[in-house]
């Protein structure tokens, strides 16, 4: 059985350089969770449990039944406030995870059953959504989470000088762990929509 790897197949969307380029994002098939509060509040927290224990639910569940097999890609986070409008606590998010397009809804509610039943992790608010996000511009964020404003600053005045406009939310991909990464070490896509 064949292993889907994205970060392999889709390197334009893995790997950035501190550099601002352009890129096709395209459209995707995600396991998504929403919700509003501080990145690493409870709320949050709460969140990753139930996404991180559905996808990897759906991914043991699929490779052992000898359907499909995929690496589990980084989280990626959609923030949908002005952090300069809005404050942190208040914030609007959506973390997902990619899975292959062959991931079917009664996958995703087995999955979901299956956690409820060995860890009694109430998944149900995690759905498999198809997103869509085309033209974009992307950089790659070096250090903390919260020192990533100049980062988004940058990537504004790139904006205007190139006479672009933003099209939709705030997109994070988490590269690094930062449990087992330096603050300074920590690696983060920032991409921004445009037209």
């Amino acid at each position: 059985m064949e292993k889907t790897d994205f970060k392999k197949e889709l390197k334009h969307l893995y790997r950035a350089t501190q550099k601002i380029q352009e890129v096709d994002a395209g459209t995707g098939k995600f396991l998504v969770i929403d919700g509003k509060g501080a990145p690493g509040g409870e709320a949050f927290e709460g969140a990753m449990q139930k996404l991180y224990g559905t996808v990897y639910t759906l991914k043991f569940g699929l490779k052992h039944a000898g359907v499909m097999d995929f690496a589990v890609c980084s989280l990626e986070g959609l923030y949908f406030d002005d952090p300069r409008e809005v404050s942190m606590e208040e914030w609007s998010w959506r973390m997902m995870v990619r899975v292959p397009d062959a991931v079917k809804q009664n996958h995703l509610s087995e999955a979901q059953a299956d956690l409820k039943d060995r860890k009694g992790v109430d998944a149900s608010d995690v759905k498999l959504e198809q997103f869509k996000e085309g033209r974009s511009i992307q950089i790659l964020h070096l250090g903390p989470y919260d020192q990533v404003g100049p980062t988004y600053e940058k990537m504004e005045e790139f904006m205007i000088e190139n006479e672009l406009t933003c099209n939709g939310a705030a997109h994070e991909v988490y590269l690094s762990d930062p449990r087992r990464t330096a603050p300074e070490r920590i690696k983060t896509i920032v991409r921004l929509p445009i037209k």
